[in-house]
């Protein structure tokens, strides 16, 4: 069984708001995964441009990985954003 409750481990005593953080997200390939993932993001930044998100197909074309570029103001976005995407089962792995 697949434990989907977000690390705290992230060395957070290291980060500096407002940051600039890369996202990449992982799950089954289709419109579902973008539409869901969209959903999220634009819940935690508003602003977001959808066109931004980079989709590259895994080689057997099995998978997706979806690219997004961030800007977190404080560490609790992180964790709110972290905690939607755990909660979304058609994301298999959040980086």
């Amino acid at each position: 069984m697949l434990d989907r409750t977000p690390s705290r481990e992230l060395q957070e005593h290291l980060w500096v708001f407002p940051m600039d953080y890369p996202i990449k997200l992982i799950g089954l390939a289709g419109d579902d995964l973008r539409v869901a993932v969209l959903e999220i993001l634009v819940k935690h930044f508003p602003d977001f441009d959808a066109d931004t998100i980079n989709t590259q197909p895994s080689r057997t074309g099995k998978y997706h990985s979806l690219t997004a570029q961030l800007r977190f103001e404080a560490l609790e976005q992180v964790h709110q954003l972290y905690a939607d995407l755990a909660a979304c089962p058609l994301i298999k792995t959040a980086l």
